[in-house]
């Protein structure tokens, strides 16, 4: 059984972490937040936040992450 989409608002410390754990689960992982330039720099692969580890499991996942400033998506 597929693993089901997962939405996070927020892309912080926290939003990131939980997006990059749910990815790296296998989940399809939408990430919505309003600084545009943080979703432009996560779009781009840019990891806007130092956390041990975070950046590398981003890249790994990227496939199954999405960002997006918008809410509905």
């Amino acid at each position: 059984m597929p693993a089901e989409p997962i939405g996070v608002l927020g892309a912080g410390w926290v939003g990131l972490a939980t997006a990059a754990g749910f990815a790296d689960l296998g989940h399809r992982v939408t990430v919505r937040d309003v600084a545009p330039e943080r979703v432009t720099a996560l779009a781009a692969g840019d990891v806007p936040i130092h956390e041990p580890g975070l950046a590398e499991l981003l890249r790994q996942h990227r496939e199954r992450l999405r960002f997006t400033l918008e809410l509905d998506e």
